[in-house]
């Protein structure tokens, strides 16, 4: 059984000497050996919600940050020498679209890599896998749906022997 991890918050009012503005201190255990401390302008409430809404976005903001460190880093883009603007936006561009590939297409190919493997895995085939997988991965995904208990809720599941209507609410009137 997996260790749930706990996440235990809370904030205090602060004042900085020579800042007139009113600042919030929020800490938050869980997240590492040390615990993650934010200051920040906005006012927080005692709301869970409230909070945790503040620790995603300092996490979100803290990505990014991640993600421009690792693009100047990976294709050096502070080496890059042009000599006009036009020029360096013809280069980000070519570099946006390296990124998103990587990321995207990628980063996509290896979970459906991870994906596929945990479904052959489950298929407990005897004989081993053969070249063309697609039984394989099917019987698999038989295999961890079998698991559930309900796959789907009851308003999900249509009667079989109804037509399926497939209809666009786009012309559809009030």
């Amino acid at each position: 059984m997996k260790a749930v991890r706990l996440h235990t918050y809370g904030f205090r009012k602060v004042k900085l000497p020579g800042i007139g503005e009113q600042l919030y201190l929020l800490v938050v255990n869980g997240f590492g050996a040390e615990p993650l401390m934010i200051l920040t302008n906005r006012e927080l409430h005692k709301s869970r919600k409230c909070l945790w809404w503040h620790v995603m976005a300092y996490i979100s903001r803290w990505r990014i940050e991640e993600t421009i460190r690792f693009i100047k880093q990976s294709y050096s883009l502070e080496d890059i020498r042009l000599l006009t603007y036009q020029r360096l936006r013809n280069m980000m561009a070519l570099v946006n679209a390296a990124i998103f590939f990587a990321a995207a297409h990628l980063g996509l190919i290896a979970k459906l890599k991870i994906l596929a493997s945990y479904a052959l895995g489950a298929a407990k085939r005897i004989f081993g896998i053969p070249d063309f997988r697609y039984y394989a991965i099917a019987d698999g995904i038989r295999e961890i749906l079998k698991r559930l208990k309900q796959p789907f809720p009851k308003n999900m599941v249509q009667n079989l022997n109804e037509p399926i209507q497939l209809e666009l609410a786009l012309f559809k009137g009030p």
